[in-house]
C-alpha cells in the first residue's frame, strides 16, 4: 500500500525522511491514518483549554478584574476578527514553509500564549495574551491540518475530515473536569499549567504532520505509486519551498496506482490556477454560504445558555445543553464524512443548513426542557455534519495545491456570520427582551446558505465521482 515498485536514490531519501518502507506495505496502516489521529489529539487539546474552555475563565477573570462582562467579551471578539484577517496570510505561510514547521511555531506561540494569559494582571495584558493564544491556536490547528488532510486522502477525504473534527466533541466530555480545576485550583494557574502542556505534547506531536503523501512514497487513500511518478523532493519542507512550483498538470492517481494524464490535466484546469478560482463564482457563493451556516452557530456559542435561562431554565441546565449539542456534534461529522464520500457532499450539505436553520428557530420558540433538548439534539447533528462537509466541498472545489492559500482568502468571508450574528442577537435583546426575533432572523439567513448552494458548479472528476457512487 503505497510502495514504490522499484526503487531510486530519491525514493530512499524519500523513505530515509518518512515512513519506512515497512510502514507503507500492505501490511501496516496507511501512515495518512496516523496523521488523521495526531489531528484529533489536537483538536481535542484545542477544544479543552481554549474553544470551550475558554469560557469556563470568562466569569473568574471579569470578577478578579472588576470589570464588565462587555469589557471582557471584546476579547473572544476580537479573537474571532484576528482570526478571519488573518486567514489570508496564513494560508500562504502553509504553503511557503511548509504545514510540519507552522504547526510547530504554532504549538510554541499558543503555549506561551495560554501561560501569558494566566500572568495577565490588567484587562489589557489579558486582552494581549489572550490574541497571543488566539494566534498560535489557529497556527497549530484547523487549516494547517486540514490542508495536509486533503493532500493525504481523496476518496476517503470525508471519513478522514470527520475524524478530526470529532476531536471537538471528544473534548467537549472534558470541559467539566477543566471548570473543576478553574474553580478549585484557579484560572492563573490552570491556564499556566495548560501552556506548558499544550507545549510538550503538541510540538512532538507535530513530527507526524507530513505535507505530501507523494513525497514519502505514497498516492493519496494508500493507492500504490508507480516509477514514473515518484517524487523527487526529499521531503516535505524542500517541496512546500519551491518558489512557482504549480505544475500545469497536476499528477493525480488511480485507485490501481496508475497515472492518468488526461485526468490530471482536466483537473488542472479546475484547481491548480489559484487566482481562477478565487475568481469563480463558485468561490465567492461558498465563502457567502458558509458565512450564513455560521451566524447561527456564532449567535447560539454567546446567547444559548442565556436564552434557555429566560425559557425557565437553569443556568447549569442551560450549559449542559450546550455541552450536549457539542458531544451529539461528533454523530453529525461522521454522518457527513461518510455519506459525503458515498453520495457526495454538496447534496448533504443543503439538508445539513436547513437542519440547522430549524434547530434554531425551535431555540427561538423553546419553553420547556424537552423543547430546548430536541433542539439542541438537532443543532449539534447539523452543525457537525454542515463542518464536515463544507470542508468536503472546498477540497472538491480547491483542490490539493489551492486549498490553503484559498481557504484562508475565504476566511475573510466567513467570519461575518460569526462576528456579526452575536453582537445582533445582544442588540435585539437588549431592544426587544427577548431573543426570539434575532433568532427566527438568523434562522433565516442560515437557511439562505443552502440555496446558494445551487449556484456552485463542481469540477468534472467531481461530478463523476459522484455519479459512480449513485450508479
Amino acid at each position: 500500500m503505497g510502495k514504490i515498485s522499484e526503487k531510486s536514490d530519491s525514493s530512499k531519501a524519500i523513505h530515509d525522511n518518512g515512513p519506512s518502507e515497512n510502514q507503507s506495505s500492505s501490511s501496516r496502516i496507511f501512515f495518512g491514518w496516523w496523521i488523521v489521529a495526531a489531528g484529533t489529539v489536537t483538536s481535542v487539546l484545542h477544544t479543552v483549554v481554549y474553544n470551550l474552555g475558554a469560557s469556563t475563565i470568562f466569569l473568574p477573570v471579569a470578577n478578579e478584574f472588576g470589570t464588565s462582562r462587555t469589557v471582557i467579551s471584546g476579547a473572544f471578539a476580537l479573537s474571532r476578527l484576528e482570526g478571519g484577517l488573518a486567514g489570508p496570510i496564513e494560508g500562504f505561510l502553509i504553503h511557503w514553509i511548509g504545514p510540519r514547521r507552522y504547526i510547530i511555531a504554532g504549538w510554541i506561540i499558543f503555549g506561551f500564549g495560554l501561560i501569558g494569559i494566566g500572568l495577565s494582571e490588567t484587562v489589557l495584558q489579558f486582552y494581549l495574551a489572550f490574541l497571543l493564544a488566539t494566534l498560535g491556536q489557529m497556527t497549530s490547528g484547523f487549516l494547517p491540518i486540514m490542508t495536509v488532510l486533503v493532500n493525504w486522502f481523496d476518496r476517503k477525504r470525508g471519513k478522514a475530515i470527520a475524524l478530526f473534527q470529532i476531536g471537538m466533541s471528544v473534548g467537549a466530555l472534558f470541559i467539566t473536569g477543566f471548570a473543576w480545576l478553574v474553580l478549585n485550583i484557579g484560572w492563573r494557574q490552570t491556564m499556566i499549567g495548560s501552556g506548558v502542556f499544550v507545549m510538550l505534547v503538541g510540538v512532538p506531536l507535530s513530527a507526524l504532520m507530513r505535507y505530501r503523501p507523494e513525497d514519502y512514497g505514497y498516492a493519496p487513500d494508500g493507492a500504490s505509486l508507480t516509477r514514473n511518478s515518484a517524487p523527487t523532493a526529499e521531503n516535505d519542507e524542500l517541496s512546500s519551498s519551491k518558489k512557482g512550483s504549480n505544475p500545469s498538470v497536476r499528477q493525480v492517481y488511480s485507485e490501481s496506482g496508475v497515472l492518468a494524464a488526461s485526468k490530471a490535466l482536466r483537473q488542472s484546469i479546475v484547481h491548480s490556477e489559484t487566482w481562477h478560482i478565487f475568481r469563480s463564482r463558485g468561490f465567492w457563493m461558498l465563502g457567502t454560504a458558509h458565512s450564513a451556516s455560521l451566524a447561527g452557530w456564532g449567535a447560539l456559542r454567546v446567547h444559548m445558555i442565556p436564552a434557555l435561562v429566560d425559557s425557565g431554565l437553569s443556568e447549569q441546565v442551560a450549559a449542559s445543553m450546550l455541552a450536549f449539542s457539542m458531544v451529539v456534534s461528533g454523530g453529525g461529522r461522521l454522518i457527513g464524512g461518510f455519506l459525503g464520500d458515498m453520495i457526495g457532499a454538496k447534496k448533504l450539505l443543503v439538508t445539513a443548513f436547513l437542519a440547522q436553520a430549524f434547530s434554531v428557530v425551535l431555540f427561538a420558540l423553546a419553553s420547556s426542557f424537552i423543547f430546548s433538548g430536541v433542539a439542541a439534539l438537532i443543532f449539534g447533528v447539523a452543525f457537525g455534519a454542515r463542518g464536515t462537509l463544507l470542508i468536503m466541498l472546498r477540497g472538491e472545489i480547491f483542490g490539493r495545491d489551492s486549498f490553503a492559500r484559498l481557504s484562508g482568502l475565504m476566511d475573510l468571508l466567513t467570519m461575518f456570520g460569526v462576528v456579526i450574528a452575536p453582537m445582533f442577537a445582544a442588540i435585539a435583546y437588549d431592544t426587544l427582551g427577548n431573543y426570539s426575533v434575532a433568532f427566527l432572523v438568523i434562522a433565516g439567513l442560515n437557511a439562505s446558505g443552502a440555496f446558494l448552494l445551487f449556484y456552485i458548479d463542481l469540477p468534472e472528476r467531481t461530478a463523476a465521482v459522484a455519479g459512480s457512487s449513485n450508479g
